[in-house]
């Protein structure tokens, strides 16, 4: 790995930083608070803006080996600033865009793909499904044939942006075979469930929705796919954004906590002064320093195509998310009472801080990934 970066690279750094200045900021913290209606206005301005950056045209699917260090370095940027607003675009742009990018898609697909890079859409993705009892039971929603178009029905949990997307893609069976479906919110058959209060990343729009043989047209179809490949890119995709999630949220929480350890006295001095204060800042930036490399390593491995890139993101996953956890509670004593107060970036932190361990590939599943990565390669 190069750690230079190249002129390219910073240029789109100042451009991001451009993009982020106090004003905006200001409004994207306006996020934790708003309404769908809000949301979408917020998400498209900037969405919009980040295009104009050169930001959305990186790796909108597979990225390549000069596009990964950009990415990263850009995603870092925009996740410093607000986990919320970062995982709506990342949901978008690499998510989305990129899922609709991993096969062989209608050039009614390509234009929305296009029209993503444009900062001109919305995007979210529909998996996750409600818990079955019967947990063999595969994907429950399912699709078939009429005439040109398809009809899908079936239940989906946890769609990030539901509520303020242009589309959503869903994935579904047909038959034994996966595919994509590119469904509207507002269409027929599809009811969009009301917003999922979450624990942190309040200004994410999550739902839940439901198709009743939703009429999908078949040029908004990815797929049948031959294989699995598409959507376990998706998932490497998901938990290495998840992971720069983490970093970016370890650099929030640092700067708060360091910031009042400089401002606040304690025995007639900065609280920064006291070794236990001092100890704990230390260990905040080794974890967020660690997680940073071993994202960046994994990023790389991925834009390689190492054969280890599964177990590395996964690492990287594991390592981050775990991390942020440790870090926003070391800011949390740093800050005392004041850190407890509602609405506060620690506060905000700690809240967050559990989403990354969740979401994606489970902290557990992951670690049994690797384990299973490791005894396949080294016995």
């Amino acid at each position: 790995m190069n750690f230079d970066w190249t002129d390219e690279e910073r240029a789109l750094r100042t451009r991001m930083a451009d993009v982020f200045d106090e004003s905006t900021r200001q409004e994207i913290d306006l996020m934790e608070d708003a309404h769908a209606v809000q949301l979408k206005r917020i998400v498209a301005k900037y969405l919009k803006r980040l295009a104009e950056t050169g930001y959305l045209e990186l790796a909108v699917g597979l990225p390549n080996r000069s596009q990964m260090t950009a990415l990263l370095a850009a995603q870092e940027e925009t996740a410093r600033i607000s986990g919320s607003l970062f995982l709506s675009i990342e949901v978008t742009a690499r998510i989305f865009a990129g899922l609709l990018s991993s096969a062989d898609p209608s050039e009614q697909i390509r234009e929305i793909v296009a029209a993503v890079r444009r900062g001109e859409i919305v995007g979210a993705v529909a998996v996750t499904e409600p818990a079955q009892p019967d947990s063999s039971a595969g994907m429950t929603t399912v699709a078939w044939k009429d005439g040109q178009d398809y009809l899908i029905t079936g239940k989906k949990d946890f769609v990030t942006n539901g509520p303020i997307a242009d589309y959503v893609a869903v994935v579904g069976m047909v038959g034994d075979m996966h595919a994509v479906f590119l469904v509207e919110p507002g269409s027929g058959g599809l009811v969009m469930g009301p917003r999922i209060r979450t624990l942190g990343y309040n200004g994410v729009a999550v739902s839940s929705l439901e198709l009743n043989e939703s009429r999908v047209p078949g040029s908004r179809v990815l797929g049948p796919l031959a294989d699995r490949a598409p959507l376990d890119n998706l998932q490497l995709v998901q938990d290495l954004i998840l992971a720069v999630a983490s970093v970016g949220l370890m650099q929030r929480t640092t700067a708060a906590a360091k910031q009042y350890s400089g401002s606040h006295e304690r025995a007639g001095k900065p609280i920064f002064a006291h070794q236990e204060i001092r100890f704990k800042l230390a260990e905040m930036l080794t974890m967020t320093q660690a997680a940073q490399l071993l994202t960046y390593r994994a990023g790389w491995m991925y834009a390689n195509e190492n054969p280890e890139t599964a177990s590395l993101v996964r690492c990287a996953k594991v390592f981050a998310a775990e991390a942020s956890e440790k870090v926003a509670n070391l800011a949390m004593q740093i800050m005392a009472g004041q850190g407890y107060v509602w609405g506060n970036e620690v506060e905000r932190g700690y809240r967050e801080a559990k989403y990354a361990a969740l979401a994606g590939t489970t902290s557990e599943v992951a670690r049994m990934s690797i384990a299973d990565d490791l005894l396949s390669r080294y016995r």
